[in-house]
């Protein structure tokens, strides 16, 4: 048995770190001489962070500024700003207290000048709104947790559990630095305290093409029925539009009438990822009895969707987190007040190659729920 109510959040930070040992380097300059202090420092206090701006002095080897102070622990805290900035920050602060950081001007030889003394007093560190905000529910197949990160602070969650002899296990750390974050933590037995509700790979073997007059056509002889043939490719095994323009929709048959808990949308791979015809904006609706005209009555949004390239860059680069993330599919979640549903429909309102792209095409959908 599992009970899954034990979280941690943690606010990461990035540190260079090398176990390995060298010989050290030395500077090309070798003098005896301190550069000039730091001067006219202006603190701007941030969430559970500082940034102080100042002059530096005219010292032609200055290399960089350093800004130290001594935490509640007693550990020596550090951050370094290039001789090129006129301001440093130092994040990390786990508190709203008030600190007396040290400032150095530091030349190549590693000199420094004599210290100047900056008091600083944070506001409340990203963690405690984030850990205000938190909600956690019952889901399929697991909970599902929110939260918001107003600040956009790298974090993570860590999922844990007891185990059937009382021991905490790791059920999975979700990295992100979104403001809105939404997840949900699955692969529980629907057993004990925050019961995980019963979810199911819906079979695809019982999907059926729906064809209404309003949607798009099949262009390039590759039909609907390619979308759930299990097979994720580049080429050949998708469906793909006729040059309709945007917005399209597709319809389909589930085969079973059910509550729709999330379901999974795969790109057309290989060079097309992030590109072409790929849905950039899209919504899923569902129905249990659309009118044959195709219109919209007797359908109802269940999700609004946007693809979001992992790297960021234009379209045509891309990096191995834009591979993976395409390889493993883009998942949204349904609200669990959405009615159960048997057919769907996609509406594409844009595809990555613009409002303006003509056709749209994508390799494989899933879906998951409860059909009893």
């Amino acid at each position: 048995m599992k009970r899954i109510v034990f979280f941690a959040l943690l606010i990461l930070s990035v540190a260079a770190i090398s176990n390995c040992k060298k010989d050290k380097l030395q500077a090309v300059e070798n003098d005896k001489s301190a550069p000039g202090t730091i001067s006219n420092p202006v603190v701007e206090s941030k969430s559970g962070a500082v940034k102080i701006t100042y002059s530096l002095p005219a010292d032609n080897d200055l290399l960089y500024v350093l800004a130290e102070y001594t935490n509640k622990y007693g550990k020596l805290i550090q951050a370094k700003a290039s001789s090129y900035s006129s301001s440093v920050t130092v994040d990390g602060f786990a508190d709203t207290s008030v600190y007396n950081i040290n400032l150095y001007a530091v030349d190549r030889s590693e000199n420094r000048s004599a210290p100047v003394v900056v008091q600083v007093k944070p506001l409340e560190p990203p963690i405690y709104a984030i850990y205000r905000s938190l909600t956690v529910a019952q889901d399929f197949g697991g909970i599902n947790i929110k939260l918001n990160n107003p600040t956009e602070a790298n974090i993570a969650v860590v999922v844990c559990y007891k185990d059937s002899i009382g021991n905490m296990s790791l059920k999975e750390t979700y990295y992100t630095k979104q403001k809105d974050v939404e997840f949900s933590s699955r692969g529980f037995e629907s057993k004990e305290t925050l019961t995980p509700i019963y979810e199911k790979l819906l079979d695809k073997s019982k999907f059926r093409a729906v064809a209404l007059p309003t949607d798009a056509p099949t262009g390039w002889g590759l039909p609907l029925p390619n979308m759930w043939d299990g097979k994720i490719t580049a080429e050949g095994n998708m469906w793909h539009s006729a040059d309709v323009g945007m917005p399209m929709q597709i319809t389909f048959d589930l085969g079973v009438t059910a509550k729709i808990s999330r379901f999974t949308l795969w790109q057309r791979q290989g060079v097309w990822i992030y590109n072409h015809g790929n849905p950039k904006r899209y919504e899923i609706w569902g129905s249990n009895n659309p009118p044959s005209n195709g219109s919209w009555d007797n359908w109802t949004k269940l999700k609004s969707c946007i693809s979001v390239k992992p790297s960021g860059l234009p379209s045509g680069s891309n990096t191995n987190d834009d591979v993976q993330a395409a390889a493993k599919g883009e998942e949204s979640t349904v609200p669990l007040d959405a009615p159960k549903v048997r057919y769907i429909r996609v509406k594409i309102l844009e595809s990555w190659v613009g409002a303006g792209g003509l056709a749209a095409h994508i390799s494989e959908m899933s879906f998951y729920g409860n059909d009893q």
